[in-house]
């Protein structure tokens, strides 16, 4: 089940719905079936820095939280 992002050419509501195969697309909103599917970007994963402890500041930098 795919996730997708739509807009609904009767409301203008946008939103993401799961979709199974073969199921008709509504407008949570307005109920109509006037949806058009819209261009989404996956999301960028997360990739922590080898040389950092979380979100601070370098290893071995002051204020690391390794330098207790």
């Amino acid at each position: 089940m795919p996730l997708f992002d739509y807009s609904c050419r009767e409301c203008k509501h946008t939103f993401e719905t799961l979709v199974n195969a073969g199921e008709t697309v509504r407008c949570p909103e307005c109920n109509s079936k006037r949806v058009e599917r819209e261009l989404s970007l996956p999301a960028a994963p997360v990739v922590k820095s080898a040389n950092t402890c979380g979100s601070g500041p370098p290893c071995g930098a002051p204020g690391c939280g390794r330098m207790k």
